[in-house]
């Protein structure tokens, strides 16, 4: 890691450090997701249409961001498991394809316990949490690059190559 990445870390608190480092773990694509919806309030079907890809699969990416900050698993804790329902929720309710029946069921899930209630409202609070360490994270703006193609340029290069090697072999 050069000088310069580990400038904005340098006054962040231990929580904030922890949770960038948790997130610079995941796959690269699972932090664009996060990063564009933690920073730059996109919705998830912006995000799909900008990375090209479907709303469901920026749901799992934003799920398997917030379950990879989530604290290490203890032996069978029940309120991480809570936790870990409540932040599926709070991510499917921003979904376009949360539908109505969902919601009434959200609204179920929430009245069978008083934990699912305080687990929900934490998640929210955590939600605020990590805009910390996605500030660090996505400092340098390489998240609202759109992916490129490289594989036009290879095409277009082997082809290229091919035609002087051929040009080669018969003069």
């Amino acid at each position: 890691m050069t000088a310069s990445a580990l400038a904005p870390t340098l006054g962040a608190s231990a929580e904030t450090d922890l949770y960038r480092r948790r997130l610079q773990r995941l796959p690269r694509r699972v932090q664009q997701v996060f990063l564009l919806s933690r920073l730059d309030d996109l919705s998830y079907t912006d995000i799909a249409q900008l990375l090209d890809v479907d709303a469901s699969t920026v749901e799992r990416c934003m799920i398997a961001a917030l379950e990879r900050c989530v604290s290490e698993p203890a032996e069978h804790d029940p309120a991480r498991e809570i936790l870990l329902q409540a932040l599926r929720w709070y991510v499917h309710l921003q979904s376009p394809q949360a539908t109505a029946s969902q919601r009434i069921e959200f609204r179920h899930w929430l009245d069978a316990d008083p934990r699912h209630l305080a687990a929900f409202q934490n998640s929210e609070q955590f939600w605020r949490t990590l805009y910390a360490p996605a500030a660090i994270l996505g400092a340098s703006g390489w998240h609202r690059r759109r992916p490129r193609v490289y594989f036009g340029w290879l095409l277009v290069t082997m082809l290229l190559c091919g035609l002087l090697v051929t040009a080669e072999a018969y003069s």
